[in-house]
């Protein structure tokens, strides 16, 4: 009896040991998980303070942005952590409020841009007339387009047409039209934060098709082989890429050699912690942030 007794209470302070040993260590290494977090945290936000500076040192003195193939994302061994850092141009991308003057007029040739962007994405022509319908400051839909009170009304939850410019590119997931695999292909083509003219340096291959009904596939290549080698300093140089020698002159009033506002995608990991840092921010008069989030 006094055996059995002794061998339940060695079993007993076996048990509790080891539930005690495991707390701690789970405790041990949640601690460490929190201060890989936060030690990610910090070297993700760095990474957007350091792009800025990088961006400022590279336009330095130029009348042109351009990225070099390989000058757009960097991998930074930093200590026992590594921080990847990509930069894109916002103003290489299709200005999606331009479709419409700021009266609620249509400006036909963005929208006709526009329309060639979607339909070259494979989408369907619906999608410019909804986009206008929702920036345009009317209650009146467009023959394809969607108002408050013949479509955003009858949705379950009911909502509005906004009638003003967009502040994100996620508010197209709002738009008649726009789902998640419309969004997923042309959320990266285009951009709220432009003044309207698209920077042929940093353009998209689909972005620069857009521009001209007359620019094909190879032609916008050629472009893209061109700038890789030769930036465009400025927007005339366009015409001595073969086959602009007449497109170059219709495009003056769309493009621009010279960027201002760039989305910064910076990931940190430091041991188990990962911290992703997404950054809009402009370059000009001592940079300025436009949208942040962070996961």
């Amino acid at each position: 009896m006094a055996l059995i007794i002794t061998l339940l209470i060695t079993a007993i302070l076996v048990a509790v040991i080891t539930e005690v040993v495991y707390t701690v260590h789970t405790h041990a290494m949640i601690i460490e998980d929190f201060k890989d977090g936060q030690r990610a945290e910090m070297l993700a936000e760095g990474g957007v303070k350091l792009a800025v500076m990088g961006l400022n040192e590279m336009m330095k003195g130029k009348t042109y942005t351009a990225f070099a193939p390989d000058q757009s994302k960097q991998v930074i061994p930093e200590g026992d952590g590594v921080l990847t850092i990509q930069i894109v141009d916002e103003e290489g991308k299709f200005p999606a409020n331009s479709i419409v003057f700021q009266n609620g007029e249509t400006h036909d040739k963005m929208y006709a841009a526009y329309l060639r962007l979607v339909e070259a994405a494979g989408f369907s022509d619906d999608l410019a007339d909804t986009l206008a319908d929702w920036i345009d400051i009317d209650d009146e839909p467009r023959p394809m387009g969607a108002e408050t009170y013949d479509y955003y009304s009858e949705l379950d939850p009911p909502y509005s047409a906004k009638n003003a410019p967009l502040d994100s590119v996620d508010e197209m997931m709002l738009i008649k039209g726009y789902t998640q695999q419309v969004y997923g292909k042309l959320s990266p083509l285009v951009t709220v934060y432009s003044d309207g003219l698209i920077n042929i340096n940093t353009a998209p291959r689909e972005v620069l098709m857009a521009l001209s009904r007359d620019i094909t596939a190879e032609l916008a290549d050629r472009a893209i082989e061109y700038r890789n080698n030769t930036p465009f300093q400025n927007t005339a140089d366009i015409r001595n890429v073969s086959g602009f020698e007449t497109i170059g002159f219709s495009l003056q009033d769309k493009i621009t050699v010279k960027s201002g506002v760039f989305r910064i995608y910076s990931r940190a990991k430091v041991g188990e912690g990962i911290r992703d840092v997404e950054a809009v921010v402009t370059t000009s008069n001592g940079g300025h942030v436009l949208y942040w989030r962070e996961r």
